[in-house]
């Protein structure tokens, strides 16, 4: 009895020493993580009754590492997806942005996704990537404005 009393204490003092057993703490972490998971649920499918049809509870996109420089002719776009293999990514460029999504490619699935938007207007034929080192590398050509005298 008194070596159970004895290891009920050792315990008690090991957790009221331990910053990691802080109970404000664990609640903070706790809600971060609830937080985490009931953004996560808004992507399950629910039918009419609120029952969810799909158990496949995917991440929330997140945005890479990305890098922008802008030219006179261009804009150049840098992105670090971890994980990502070339077929995976999608990239779609407008007259004034460029969008970059991708997913991983294991389980879990893990999204990425940029935008940028330009100040001037893009050229969408003039899309250029290509993989240099961990960096996927975008370029897209400015539309030249050019005068035109009314005769």
């Amino acid at each position: 009895m008194a070596d159970e009393i004895t290891r009920a204490r050792k315990l008690r003092e090991l957790v009221e020493e331990s910053r990691f057993w802080d109970a404000s703490d664990l609640m903070r972490n706790f809600d971060e993580e609830f937080h985490r998971i009931e953004m996560g649920m808004g992507h399950t499918a629910w039918d009419s009754m609120y029952r969810p049809i799909s158990i496949c509870v995917r991440p929330l996109p997140t945005v890479p590492r990305f890098e922008t420089s802008e030219t006179k002719d261009e804009i150049s776009l840098r992105v670090v997806l971890p994980g990502v293999p070339p077929g995976n990514v999608h990239i779609d460029v407008d007259r004034r942005s460029i969008e970059v999504s991708a997913c991983s490619d294991d389980l879990i699935c893990k999204p990425y996704y940029v935008s940028v938007e330009s100040h001037n207007t893009l050229d969408p034929d003039s899309v250029e990537a290509k993989q240099e080192g961990r960096w996927l590398v975008i370029r897209v050509r400015k539309v030249k404005k050019r005068r035109v005298e009314i005769r």
